[in-house]
């Protein structure tokens, strides 16, 4: 079985089935978006280190936020943590555009070149060498929202989202390295959280 043939099983064994995602994850070359000498990890569900400490989150923890998700290609997304720039990419097939922030100079660099160099949705792509937290009013711009770093508590972007929203956040869990996926969906008349979409190890979010 060669890599390609690896990827579907991975997915769909943690229930991510729907086949606009698993198209998108067959059209994007994660290897190429990999570090050079964890290549052969690629296609394993496993938290894949980069530069400054930080790590790509897994396989299935990108497939099921994408599917819990439910990007459209109406909507304009903001990831906050670019990373290696794998699921800004992956996000970028299935959206009308994406803004991307990445605080880390290093990480922003290497995130940038990737895209730069195997993005075949570039033009649809922002990338940012800032923290969101200077720039809190600019969430309402966006109907989709995803925090790939971790933080206390969601309350202090809530009234930041716009309405009909979906956002995505990592919560820090007391004494646990584990932090705990929730989705917020965002109406004119108040809110609606989805506890417990996935778990990861991911770092905190830094200003």
């Amino acid at each position: 079985m060669n890599n390609i043939d690896k990827r579907n099983p991975i997915y769909r064994c943690h229930d991510i089935l729907d086949e606009k995602i698993l198209t998108t994850i067959k059209k994007v070359k994660r290897d190429l978006f990999i570090p050079e000498k964890y290549k052969c990890f690629s296609y394993t569900d496993l938290s894949i280190p980069l530069e400054s400490g930080e790590f790509m989150l897994t396989p299935s923890c990108e497939g099921k936020i994408m599917q819990a998700m439910d990007f459209n290609i109406n909507d304009n997304v903001l990831i906050v943590g670019t990373g290696s720039g794998y699921l800004t990419e992956c996000i970028s097939h299935l959206t009308n555009t994406v803004s991307s922030y990445e605080i880390d100079l290093e990480l922003f660099n290497y995130g940038k070149k990737n895209l730069d160099s195997y993005s075949q949705h570039r033009y649809k792509i922002n990338l940012n060498h800032q923290s969101i937290l200077d720039s809190l009013n600019h969430l309402s711009n966006y109907s989709k929202v995803l925090f790939t770093c971790s933080i206390d508590s969601y309350k202090l972007f809530i009234d930041y989202l716009g309405q009909n929203t979906k956002s995505f956040f990592f919560i820090n869990q007391y004494k646990s390295p584990y932090k705990t996926g929730i989705m917020i969906s965002k109406a004119r008349n108040g809110y609606r959280v989805n506890k417990n979409i996935v778990t990861s190890q991911t770092n905190q979010i830094r200003d």
